[in-house]
């Protein structure tokens, strides 16, 4: 797991391919511990367990964002209504900068 930081914020990556149990409170534990705003960066990531976005949904109520997150784990938090309560970027830029969140309206026609 690689940690970057400075004065404003914080940014964990999991440098595995599969977030299991122990990876997943590993993190939980740091996110919770944090003062500053915290960003999961998924670029390595695969696959993620059912218990990693239950988790998430736990410590929402913190400041956190994740960004770099793969197209099939895009779909779980969409499904799973993620995005309302954690912010999701497309990149870390969008990240710094507050912009460009990704958010599902889920329109319909009527």
């Amino acid at each position: 797991m690689e940690i970057r930081d400075n004065d404003k914020i914080c940014i964990i990556t999991p440098l595995s391919a599969k977030l299991d149990s122990r990876k997943i409170s590993k993190i939980v534990s740091m996110v919770i511990n944090e003062k500053r705003n915290v960003a999961l960066d998924l670029t390595y990531v695969q696959d993620c367990a059912i218990e990693f976005i239950e988790e998430l949904k736990k410590i929402a109520n913190r400041d956190l964002s994740i960004f770099n997150i793969p197209s099939d784990i895009f779909v779980l938090f969409n499904i799973m209504n993620v995005d309302k309560s954690i912010k999701l970027y497309v990149s870390e830029q969008d990240f710094k900068e507050n912009s460009r969140q990704l958010i599902n309206r889920q329109f319909a026609i009527v």
